[in-house]
């Protein structure tokens, strides 16, 4: 191993966040007028794929071809039995919806649908039976993340550490990644439940990947579903006056969700079957 490919591997975490942030935030940051220059759209929709390119660059320099591939396999990881699907398809929808009903509740107002994200993207008479599956879709194929969350940071946090606290530490940094989303009208009180959304997800999802033997179809089909779901309800998956309680009460749901699964399945590894994924 020559003095490049060992300081790579010595700060391979480090330095594939540094990468991702700098691809994306560059993005990100662009279209949020910050920048003096504005993306394409074509560019745009790479965002996500920094992730890929920045963990299938780093597990290339540091562990060689074979790591690649196999880091790539993991998306092909389906056999994980029928439950773990359904969780991935479900847990997430249920907090939300559960969120969005129960503030209409205590508020004694109907949900307003028409004020979903996704009438402002497909425009008005947008069909949720029609464009639902496009945007899943969509996000499944467009949004890299998980490839870097779960694919190439998560492993290496929990090589050193258990999985509970590698997840919590994960989640900040998930967190701190949506920055630019938010500076341009930034609120203390939504990037704090932004913050704790992010924290619980992680949670969420750490355990889909462990359970699964690092599936990263589990969890980016989790993480599309949660998407795709968020911007069809009354409430997106964003914070702002207009939908604050529900998406304070899906925060809350979320919270719960990620205690009941610290509790069960144990913080060492968010697993009672499977040993923690890591990557030395």
């Amino acid at each position: 191993m020559n003095l490049t490919t060992a300081f790579l591997k010595r700060h391979s975490l480090i330095i594939g966040l540094v990468l991702m942030f700098l691809y994306t935030w560059t993005i990100d940051l662009s279209n949020s007028g910050v920048m003096p220059f504005e993306v394409p759209f074509p560019i745009y929709i790479t965002l996500g794929w920094g992730f890929i390119f920045a963990s299938l660059l780093m597990t290339g320099l540091t562990l060689g071809r074979d790591a690649v591939i196999t880091l790539l396999k993991r998306f092909l990881i389906w056999r994980v039995g029928w439950r773990w699907f359904l969780a991935a398809l479900l847990l997430e929808p249920f907090c939300i919806v559960s969120g969005v009903y129960l503030n209409a509740a205590f508020a004694r107002i109907p949900p307003d649908f028409s004020e979903a994200m996704a009438y402002q993207i497909f425009g008005a008479s947008a069909s949720p039976l029609l464009f639902f599956p496009v945007f899943f879709l969509f996000d499944l194929i467009t949004n890299g993340e998980e490839m870097g969350w779960r694919g190439y940071v998560l492993p290496r946090l929990q090589a050193k550490y258990n999985a509970l606290t590698s997840t919590l530490i994960l989640g900040a940094i998930w967190a701190f990644w949506h920055l630019p989303k938010y500076i341009t009208h930034f609120n203390a009180t939504a990037f704090g439940w932004a913050a704790l959304h992010f924290l619980s997800f992680a949670v969420i999802q750490t355990w889909l990947y462990n359970n699964t033997r690092g599936s990263l179809l589990i969890v980016a089909v989790s993480h599309a579903i949660s998407n795709a779901v968020g911007v069809f309800m009354p409430m997106a998956n964003t914070v702002s006056s207009e939908n604050m309680g529900s998406y304070i009460f899906y925060v809350l749901f979320e919270v719960l969700a990620a205690i009941v699964i610290t509790v069960v399945a144990g913080p060492a590894r968010l697993s009672r079957t499977e040993e923690k994924q890591v990557q030395e």
